[in-house]
């Protein structure tokens, strides 16, 4: 039996604090007997392909994939061996050995022992009187004043593709130009043309970039924020306007292939 002497737990949250994460990432780091990574696959911060490239880097030649969920997104799971197998090739490493752990719901009867400890334990709290109701904050009615509503892909091929750095670098370049108070820059699950990542889609222009880097994220600031701009070498699909044909709609993404 290959045993691992690194271990890469992988979690699918799109929406999970800083703080929840280093909690989830200590326990990890404490629970394994080898060293151990915690890594989101969608949403924010260092995607596997990092995670793998600093356990390489610190001399781990074994190293164990265990997707974390309850249960694990089927998607994700069937999705994993193939990136695995593409960061392999990519960094041309066949000297080390990846694994991949099964889903952990399933495995060693993890869904029923969390039920039984959960209805025989007495740390649930009650609902009382005194909690009031609510679906929403106060003020929540309106949409905000914003001229730009700009949707990061975070989905997981995109993350792997560096959409967290896209993300944080569009949110620094708008505060940099004094734009920032005229968007709105929202997270999404996947966008599916995902070998085009990462993307951005711009609305209401309902045009989707491909921003690779910090220069093009600059460029777009600048050009179709500031400016009011195209760039149609960063263009990747162009929503069509109401009322177009489905040839119209071919036409316009055979110009931005």
């Amino acid at each position: 039996m290959v045993r691992p002497d690194a271990v890469i737990v992988c979690i699918s949250q799109q929406h999970l604090s800083a703080a929840r994460q280093r909690e989830l990432a200590a326990l990890v780091a404490e629970a394994s007997p080898v060293a151990a990574r915690l890594v989101r696959l969608e949403g924010t911060g260092p995607h596997l392909g990092d995670a793998l490239d600093q356990l390489v880097a610190e001399g781990h030649r074994t190293i164990l994939v265990q997707p974390l969920g309850l249960p694990f997104s089927q998607s994700l799971a069937a999705w994993l061996p193939g990136v695995l197998a593409h960061w392999q090739q990519d960094r041309q490493r066949p000297d080390v050995t990846l694994l991949l752990g099964p889903d952990q719901a399933i495995a060693d009867h993890t869904i029923r022992d969390i039920v039984r400890a959960a209805v025989t334990a007495e740390a649930a709290a009650p609902i009382t009187a005194e909690q009031k109701p609510s679906l929403g904050k106060p003020g929540w009615n309106q949409p905000p004043p914003f001229r730009h509503h700009l949707i990061v892909c975070t989905g997981p091929r995109c993350h792997f593709r560096g959409a967290p750095n896209l993300k944080l670098a569009l949110n620094e370049e708008l505060a940099r130009s004094g734009l920032g108070g005229e968007c709105l820059v929202a997270t999404s699950g996947c966008l599916y043309p995902c070998n085009q990542g990462p993307l951005l889609a711009a609305y209401p222009r309902g045009e989707w970039y491909r921003l690779l880097d910090r220069e093009a994220v600059a460029r777009f600031v600048e050009t179709v924020i500031g400016r009011g701009k195209p760039i149609p070498e960063l263009i990747v699909h162009r929503v069509a306007p109401l009322g177009a044909t489905r040839s119209d709609v071919m036409s316009s993404k055979g110009e931005n292939q």
